[in-house]
């Protein structure tokens, strides 16, 4: 499953695109590497420091959009040449997933947009919305021109990953989760991602070694439990793959499936 990452500037820090009730929370800054530029996986507790600040975009995470509008409207006149203003906009329509209105507002920020730094955070998120709307293609392109323009940013690279992932260029979204972990070596979902590429190449010993530096804490969320119990599997470890499904959030829709799945099958191995 894409969850791609949506930027802001440092000065507001960052939104993210999925909804704020998501299986990617993480409660310690340390283990996240793009906490300054998302706020996609910041649980309740560190995402209300935010709010606490009125920022419009961290009302839009929680859905408020109405209280989010009302800031905007009282900027407006403040505001009219920043681009980070405009992108704030869009971000919150990517949250509604309006697309089309979100794509308007970050024209708009890209016509005031002054630096390469400013482009590229603006690239990116026109990424998330041709992602959204399954245009993968383009949403690889507007990716790699955001890294192009500044390669210190993170979320792009991540995103960018994400896309190899799902068509299977493993090699070259291994490339760009290595420059990440290089950036953040405890990262949750650099960890996840590393490891779910060394799964699905067969290699199941080194992708259960970069499971096992993802903390306990986290293992239960339903895809790294689901990946972390296919590569028990794999290996043969049946209890520990069944321990593992056991102890899965079971949140995630997504993953039930192949949770059901990976029990027959643990099932038939055992004889059980």
């Amino acid at each position: 499953m894409i969850k791609p990452l949506i930027n802001l500037s440092l000065f507001f820090l960052i939104a993210s695109c999925s909804s704020y009730n998501n299986m990617r929370q993480i409660k310690e800054d340390k283990y996240d590497g793009l906490r300054f530029e998302s706020f996609n996986r910041y649980d309740l507790v560190r995402l209300d420091k935010q709010v606490k600040l009125q920022n419009p975009v961290a009302l839009c995470q929680r859905a408020e959009y109405n209280d989010a509008n009302d800031i905007f409207k009282d900027r407006l006149d403040k505001n009219l040449n920043n681009y980070d203003y405009w992108n704030q906009i869009s971000t919150c329509y990517i949250l509604k997933k309006e697309y089309t209105q979100a794509k308007k507002f970050l024209d708009i920020a890209m016509s005031t947009a002054k630096t390469k730094v400013h482009k590229s955070l603006i690239l990116n998120n026109i990424g998330v919305v041709q992602l959204e709307t399954e245009n993968y293609q383009e949403a690889k392109d507007y990716f790699k021109k955001a890294i192009a323009l500044n390669k210190a940013a993170l979320s792009p690279r991540y995103n960018l990953s994400q896309v190899f992932m799902k068509f299977g260029l493993y090699n070259k979204a291994q490339e760009q989760i290595k420059t990440l972990l290089k950036r953040n070596a405890q990262d949750i979902d650099f960890l996840n991602s590393y490891a779910h590429i060394e799964l699905m190449q067969n290699r199941y010993k080194q992708a259960l070694v970069f499971f096992n530096k993802i903390p306990k804490a986290y293992r239960s969320r339903d895809d790294i439990a689901t990946n972390m119990a296919m590569t028990y599997f794999m290996l043969g470890l049946y209890d520990n793959a069944k321990s593992t499904l056991n102890n899965a959030d079971k949140e995630d829709s997504f993953y039930s499936a192949a949770q059901v799945d990976i029990l027959k099958k643990l099932d038939k191995a055992t004889g059980k």
